[in-house]
């Protein structure tokens, strides 16, 4: 008796110390050390978005800045029918970003998807959602935009 509580007790602390409690960090840019243009390819609502999240400096031309060239996002919605009903039983929700780093030829892409039921009863709140849903891969996609700038460091 007296060695099984010893060895559940060596088993918990093995378990609890195995668990990485480290404190999340989210990853934040240096505004200072970038700047962003957009082509026409992209949308007003995500300028104005990235404008919302980096602030409003990045469009001052700065040769010791490294340029971050935004060229085309697109988000896409795919609606998956099935059953007897006349409504979507899913929605996909794709966002693609095009950029390139330096002026380079070397354009790279970020793809985000994310699916959510659409089986609501009330349309307003199936709306709503939708619009939920866009924000959060938007904001998905802005995400790994800092992932993939903050590795240009490394």
């Amino acid at each position: 008796m007296r060695y099984t509580k010893g060895l559940l007790l060596i088993l918990l602390s093995i378990v609890i110390t195995s668990c990485n409690l480290n404190e999340y960090k989210k990853l934040q840019l240096d505004k200072n050390k970038y700047y962003f243009s957009f082509d026409q390819e992209v949308p007003n609502n995500f300028q104005l978005k990235i404008i919302e999240v980096f602030g409003d400096n990045f469009e001052k031309v700065d040769y010791k800045k490294i340029h971050i060239n935004l060229r085309s996002f697109d988000l896409n919605k795919y609606e998956v029918y099935s059953g007897t009903s006349l409504r979507a039983m899913e929605i996909e929700l794709k966002a693609k970003l095009n950029f390139s780093i330096d002026d380079s030829n070397n354009i790279k892409t970020i793809n985000s998807m994310k699916r959510f039921s659409a089986i609501e009863l009330n349309p307003l709140a199936q709306n709503q959602m939708s619009k939920f849903m866009e924000e959060e891969i938007i904001n998905d996609v802005i995400e790994q935009l800092i992932l993939e700038v903050n590795l240009i460091d490394l």
